[in-house]
């Protein structure tokens, strides 16, 4: 038990690092490991690190190792915790990196992991750049609770408030920002 909750840490420090050294040296002691065999907090940022590897691999045949990694790790989790959030936006990553685009599987995994988790600090501005670029594909639902949740960011910590502005830009998503920081008091950046 005190080994995987240590493999658990070590795995989630290197995701957290992000960076290259820190993934490459996760991903070779532990990459090959059969999945069922890793903790399920351990899973999910390895299968983090092997998307990340598998975006920005030194060669082509590391990258589809990765990408073969991530797959693994994500196909458990979605078997063992296919409602948890790390698991949805995991989903969701995947679906971009091997179409290019977000699928019907992106766009239901991203919706998902609202529903599950509707602030997210450490994926926040992943998802508000989700937003931005798919905001047409989203429903309703999903496109307030990204808006409310970049509304929390900014009064979580206020400093985000110029990155998030930029990030949404002059999109429809900034415009529905833009908005419901005026409704909530937050008026013009």
């Amino acid at each position: 038990m005190l080994q995987d909750e240590w493999l658990a840490v070590v795995i989630t420090r290197a995701a957290t690092d992000r960076s290259a050294t820190a993934r490459d040296a996760v991903l070779e002691a532990y990459g090959d490991r059969a999945p069922a065999n890793l903790p399920v907090r351990a899973a999910a940022p390895l299968a983090q690190l092997a998307l990340d590897g598998a975006r920005a691999g030194a060669t082509p045949a590391l990258c589809a190792l990765d990408a073969d990694r991530a797959e693994g790790l994500i196909r458990h989790l979605r078997d063992v915790r296919p409602g948890w959030d790390a698991t949805l936006l995991l989903v969701a990553q995947r679906e971009l990196l091997v179409h290019a685009t977000a699928t019907p599987a992106a766009i239901d995994a991203f919706s998902a992991s609202y529903r599950e988790r509707p602030f997210h600090n450490a994926a926040a501005i992943w998802r508000i750049a989700f937003v931005r670029l798919y905001w047409t594909a989203l429903d309703p639902v999903t496109r307030r609770a990204a808006i409310e949740e970049a509304v929390w960011q900014v009064r979580y910590d206020n400093g985000q408030r110029g990155a998030i502005e930029r990030l949404l830009g002059d999109t429809p998503a900034g415009v529905a920002f833009a908005l419901r920081m005026a409704a909530v008091g937050h008026g013009l950046g």
